[in-house]
């Protein structure tokens, strides 16, 4: 477990917890991958390889989709984007409620329910896919709250999320934490005045997530119940 900065010591009186879904709760690389492939295949455009496609994970769908054509065609994506968005939610659609949580995941999960300590899921993902991984998982009823990235005005790296949780809980950010692991999750929650805590794998786009702004980075999941004990 690392510890980065001084915030650390306020780490008490935790009364909600918000969480990332792709590359934080679910490895959701496998089906994205899969589904952008496909896409690019309807488009008769070339494949990639996968760390390609990860690497534009984690900033939302249509960034995906257009990081994706630009890289496959080397065209710009406006002209693609339209048939594009319905390809690519047709075979992602599919195959979205196959991700699997990654390891120690959900006994920690549990383990906050049993604290009594709220929890929610914020992510960029658009609601229809949000929702399939999540039903398709049994997390339904471990979330109070669930924002994805269609659900408010704003998203990650936007504070609104993490600031509109904390309101629909009656808590203080302080009082909160943001799980994630990349730049988007660290902006949002730190911004917010949440505490940030970090996994050690997920999709960072690319981008460090070694920040003064965080204020735990997790060596595994589970250690997250060290911090709450």
């Amino acid at each position: 477990m690392h510890y980065l900065g001084y915030r650390l010591v306020q780490f008490n009186n935790i009364k909600a917890i918000f969480f990332d879904l792709d590359g934080t709760l679910f490895e959701t690389a496998p089906e994205l991958v899969g589904a952008i492939n496909n896409m690019l295949s309807d488009l008769k455009m070339p494949p990639l390889e996968n760390n390609q496609i990860t690497n534009f994970i984690g900033r939302g769908a249509d960034n995906l989709i257009r990081k994706s054509i630009e890289l496959s065609s080397k065209k710009s994506s406006d002209d693609f984007f339209v048939d594009a968005i319905d390809a690519f939610h047709h075979h992602y659609g599919l195959v979205a409620h196959k991700s699997l949580p990654y390891e120690g995941v959900m006994e920690t999960i549990k383990f906050i329910q049993n604290q009594d300590i709220k929890m929610a899921c914020i992510t960029n993902k658009p609601s229809m896919f949000t929702d399939k991984i999540i039903d398709a998982s049994g997390f339904t009823d471990f979330f109070d709250l669930v924002l994805s990235g269609d659900t408010l005005e704003k998203r990650k790296p936007d504070p609104l999320p993490v600031i509109y949780a904390c309101d629909y809980f009656n808590i203080k950010p302080i009082e909160s934490i943001m799980v994630g692991d990349s730049i988007n999750d660290i902006e949002a929650g730190h911004s917010a005045g949440a505490f940030v805590v970090t996994v050690p794998y997920g999709y960072q786009c690319g981008d460090s997530i070694v920040s003064p702004k965080v204020s735990l980075a997790l060596s595994e999941f589970s250690e997250l119940q060290c911090v709450l004990n």
